[in-house]
């Protein structure tokens, strides 16, 4: 009972209380962990001798890590309102050691006057697609690795901002019953990307890359309010939660002022496309099961209009898409399969795809073990020759609800 409670918390994004014996005005205090092993074997293959006077490279590395500790808060008020905290501690943290982080991913108070409508105000995961919501609630994966941009470890080697709308701070949302279906709609502002916001400099004292001469304070937003986040995803979901689709759209700028942000695979020179390049994100998701299968697929298309890369003739939209497939062999066990694939043009094309297969064991209501096996391809194709990364992952791991 204590697991559907919590899988139906979860998924609902409201969390409800979990224990079974808070009453209305309590808090409750629960959380995930997950562990891992892994070992990855890497191999780069240039498409021309190198100064070093080779075209290979391979490495090969394991750990142990804690992958992923979230903290959860939550607090009914009243009848209309709950409010809810999610602190996650990433890799081991240990800021003494400057290892991993530690991060504040979702702070907010919420309103429901009605089954129809509900108003969230605060620090949030906005509706996009179908993982961007309940991507932090590793109890509910079967993944140790998420898709993607949607892992929390690839953040910046995805650019993951770039692809998703990670948070908003007002969302107005609710589902409307129409015979055996819901309407869901979902419509949300947000401060500018993460890239924006005001942060401690070298010196100790707070920066930004807007206008340094007004800015006293950090993790604040110094855009006008014409740069904000402005999205909202309109689907469909059946009663019985057997089938859920949806569009997502957003606009919001991509901070090109901060040169360090610019795709590693670019090396041209940067001044020039320096600027705010307003973005565009389309999103299109379709999950659900038919019996023991159960299948989910996203893709997430960005489209830019930057004056400054134009006139060069280079290309920054991107493209991702992954899909899932697996089965559950009983109620303990789910076997999948999965395939992601994606392409980023910033003057050199760069196209990945990711294949992978796992499964996952519940070993009891609150204990997962997971297992993983990724392998990762790369292309960068620059004119005259392509140069090939491969990576091989194997996870192996254990999600515990707290």
């Amino acid at each position: 009972m204590r697991r559907l409670a919590l899988v139906i918390a979860l998924a609902s994004g409201l969390f409800l209380p979990v224990t079974g014996s808070a009453q209305d005005g309590e808090t409750s205090l629960f959380g995930s962990l997950q562990t891992v092993f892994f070992n990855q074997k890497s191999r780069l293959t240039y498409g021309k001798l190198q100064p070093w006077g080779g075209t290979e490279y391979r490495e090969e590395r394991s750990t142990f890590a804690v992958q992923q500790f979230d903290i959860f808060l939550q607090k009914p008020i009243g009848e209309s309102f709950n409010a809810f905290v999610d602190l996650e501690y990433q890799l081991n943290y240990a800021s003494d050691r400057r290892w991993g982080s530690l991060s504040l991913q979702e702070a907010w108070l919420n309103y429901t006057p009605m089954d129809e409508l509900s108003l969230k105000v605060g620090m949030l995961y906005p509706a996009f697609n179908n993982l961007n919501e309940i991507k932090n609630r590793l109890a509910l994966l079967p993944y140790i690795f998420r898709p993607g941009p949607y892992e929390r470890l690839l953040r910046d080697v995805f650019l993951s901002e770039d692809y998703l709308p990670e948070q908003a701070f007002i969302q107005l949302y609710g589902a409307i019953p129409h015979g055996d279906v819901f309407w869901d709609y979902a419509f949300y502002v947000g401060n500018a990307s993460a890239s924006y916001i005001s942060r401690r400099g070298e010196d100790g004292l707070p920066e930004n890359d807007l206008n340094r001469n007004f800015e006293f304070l950090t993790g604040v937003d110094p855009t006008e309010f014409n740069m904000k986040l402005f999205g909202g995803r309109l689907g469909i979901r059946a009663r019985e939660e057997s089938f859920k689709a949806g569009v997502s759209l957003t606009h919001d700028y991509d901070n090109l002022r901060d040169t360090t942000r610019f795709p590693p695979i670019y090396d041209g020179i940067r001044t020039p496309l320096i600027g705010d390049a307003a973005r565009v994100r389309i999103g299109a998701d379709c999950s659900g099961s038919i019996g023991d299968v159960r299948f989910e697929s996203e893709v997430i298309r960005v489209l830019y209009d930057h004056g400054p890369a134009e006139d060069r003739d280079i290309e920054l939209d991107q493209l991702f898409y992954y899909t899932m497939l697996g089965y559950s062999f009983t109620d303990r066990l789910f076997l999948y399969g999965s395939f992601q694939a994606g392409r980023d043009i910033f003057d050199v094309t760069s196209r990945h795809r990711t294949i992978t297969a796992g499964a996952a064991y519940r070993l009891s209501d609150d204990i997962t073990a997971k297992a993983q096996y990724i392998v990762y391809q790369n292309e960068l194709e620059h004119g005259s020759h392509v140069d090939e990364l491969m990576i091989r992952f194997v996870f192996l791991g254990f999600s515990i609800v707290l």
